[in-house]
């Protein structure tokens, strides 16, 4: 089976758990040098398995695919479908600038 290059046996099976997913997601948004949210889901699918992230999501492994592959940003719908698996929600907040 094809695993990409970041795929971690130990670190996938951990992320099963989704407390520990969810917890591993939050840590990849902290601090100045955190990723942003997309990218921490992308490295976060990319690390559980492809397959097996689109199994568990139940998200068709092809959708999976070209959201990983993509450039674009999904639509909010798109991305609560995806972290909703890890019992997170997007919530965009606009704000005046001083």
């Amino acid at each position: 089976m094809y695993r990409h290059e970041s795929y971690d046996k130990e670190l996938a099976s951990e992320l099963q758990d989704s407390k520990f997913a969810r917890d591993f997601i939050l840590g990849l948004l902290e601090g100045d040098e955190g990723l942003v949210p997309l990218e921490a889901l992308r490295h976060t699918i990319r690390r559980m398995g492809v397959k097996e992230f689109a199994k568990a999501a139940r998200i068709p492994y092809e959708s999976v695919c070209r959201m990983l592959e993509s450039d674009s940003i999904p639509k909010i719908d798109t991305l609560n479908r995806y972290f909703e698996f890890f019992g997170l929600k997007v919530k965009i907040t606009l704000e005046k600038v001083a």
